[in-house]
């Protein structure tokens, strides 16, 4: 037996579950003989299910097997119920995964009748197909009950209300295609009705309806973007009654709708979202436009030669009518009238989490449009080459320190360690390169971390390397930001007399993106390396 056949055989469960016949006991009669699918059970591998389907105990389940028989007769006498007998094969089945107690839950009772029903039509099954279908369907119906009554949940020491919420969280995720309601799901974690919803609230952030339509919705997701099944379809599948209120629901949730978010994992949604474009693109789409700032120019670092700019710093973005676009997504800094704009002109999305935090915002960003392992690849490779930079530097530098300055015409601003800017994050953060002390005071931005420096504090910049970049906002004239670079007070600078200043392009070093991040690590290793 080689490697692989091993693994496999490691695999196979130890306990198996055979079935030898299913009943249907009406009150009064006697069920038929003739329904057992099989005999010569023997009596100490033997176990009886009991489903009682009407009276008082309706929706009850008891389990009787080898020397721990119970008197339900009482209970069963007035009622009709599903007699399912089984037995256990294999190497200590009393160690399986049958519950040790007599009556077993099994909410809810509706899917619980589904399976039993198929099943007992299939007990006549003659053929090899329909034989394997009832074979199947007798495990879904044992791992149905299973789940629900894992032993650990009878253990003692252990907390059996947080049992409780994750027993019907699982079930929520097994079972999301049927219709749950929150008291059945109250019922199964054996909590009280009314500290359920609570509870669920504070261990997953959602009320138990909210959740279970995440989960419809992820599955849905997942389906739209792997598969061309009709909407009606996937919406069935998702658990949801009918397409329209499958559709409203995942516009109310994901921002667009089926048919957009499967067009955008095909790459072909016409997609607006400025300031996010470094986004859009390392998820490996292509926006039909892409913002321009009369003063900062385009983001050329990105590569977007053939996509048109549109003025994104004009206060009026009607003008993106013109690209048609299926989708425009926002972050959260335009006035109430620029949001009434887009709407007019196509399905808007905004993006209301404020962030420094460029891997939360990819991640959100990738959650519109399902591409969250896209996102997940990409920071993984970032987060190696940050640490691979990193080491490389750590040995070259020793001790040494940087500064980076971004220069207009009319002040100057130094970058430090510990604040939350995006240069600071990836120079001294995931690169780790020691900051020279601020000689500024703090920016009227009063932002942690930027320091304003005049041309009389440059003689305290004593920092073994700088980086430095032009912004051109408050330029009045062309070049009026490099009017610095002439006076003696830079020119003095140990950075400047040791050739050490390196000019790094502004928007590539004051965008917060997974693709300006990675090329900032290569020009400081350009720089430095």
């Amino acid at each position: 037996m080689d490697i692989e056949q091993c693994k496999q055989a490691e695999m196979v469960p130890l306990v198996q579950y055979i079935l030898r016949s299913i009943r249907f006991i009406v009150v009064g009669d006697q069920a038929e003989m003739n329904d057992s699918v099989g005999s010569n059970r023997s009596d100490k591998e033997s176990y009886e299910l009991l489903f009682i389907m009407s009276g008082t105990e309706q929706g009850k389940c008891y389990l009787q097997g080898p020397g721990r028989y119970f008197t339900i007769d009482r209970k069963i006498s007035n009622c009709s119920y599903y007699q399912v007998r089984f037995e256990t094969r294999g190497y200590d089945a009393a160690s399986g995964l049958l519950p040790d107690k007599q009556e077993l839950v099994c909410s809810p009772f509706a899917k619980t009748m589904e399976l039993l029903n198929e099943l007992y039509g299939l007990r006549r099954a003659s053929d090899e197909l329909e034989l394997f279908q009832r074979f199947v369907k007798f495990q879904e119906l044992l791992l149905f009950l299973f789940h629900q009554n894992a032993p650990a949940i009878e253990e003692k020491g252990t907390d059996t209300v947080h049992q409780g919420i994750e027993l019907s969280i699982r079930h929520i995720q097994q079972y999301y295609r049927e219709l749950l309601t929150v008291e059945e799901l109250a019922s199964l974690a054996g909590i009280d009705r009314w500290k359920y919803t609570r509870l669920f609230k504070e261990a997953t952030g959602q009320v138990p309806l909210q959740y279970l339509n995440e989960v419809r919705i992820n599955q849905a997701k997942k389906w739209l973007a792997s598969a061309d099944d009709k909407l009606l379809d996937i919406a069935l599948n998702a658990g949801f009654s009918n397409e329209y209120y499958f559709s409203r629901r995942f516009k109310q949730t994901v921002g667009i709708s089926p048919g957009q978010y499967r067009r955008s994992r095909k790459g072909k949604l016409r997609i607006v979202a400025p300031y996010l474009e470094d986004f859009i693109v390392a998820l490996d789409m292509e926006p039909i436009a892409q913002y321009r700032h009369e003063k900062w120019g385009k983001q050329d670092y990105l590569g977007l030669n053939e996509i048109p700019t549109f003025e994104e710093n004009s206060d009026n973005l009607e003008e993106l009518s013109y690209y048609k676009p299926d989708l425009i997504l926002l972050v959260d800094r335009y006035e109430q009238q620029q949001y009434a704009q887009c709407r007019r002109i196509s399905n808007t999305c905004i993006l209301r989490e404020q962030t420094n935090n460029w891997r939360t915002l990819l991640r959100n960003v990738a959650d519109y449009f399902g591409r969250e392992e896209l996102a997940n690849e990409a920071i993984t490779n970032y987060d190696f080459k940050a640490r691979s930079a990193s080491q490389t530097l750590s040995h070259l530098m020793k001790g040494q320190s940087v500064a980076f300055l971004r220069i207009s015409a009319d002040q100057i601003i130094q970058y430090t360690e510990g604040g939350q800017a995006f240069v600071s994050t990836v120079l001294y953060g995931d690169v780790g390169l020691r900051s020279h002390s601020a000689v500024g005071v703090a920016s009227k931005a009063n932002r942690p971390g930027m320091f304003t420096l005049t041309v009389k504090d440059l003689h305290m910049l004593t920092a073994d390397h700088l980086f430095i970049t032009f912004d051109k906002w408050h330029s009045q004239e062309e070049g009026k930001e490099r009017e610095l670079l002439e006076m003696p007070e830079w020119r003095d600078l140990p950075a400047v007399r040791n050739n050490r200043v390196y000019e790094v392009d502004f928007l590539t070093w004051m965008n917060n993106g997974i693709i300006s991040n990675s090329k900032k690590i290569d020009d400081i290793l350009r720089s430095l390396a």
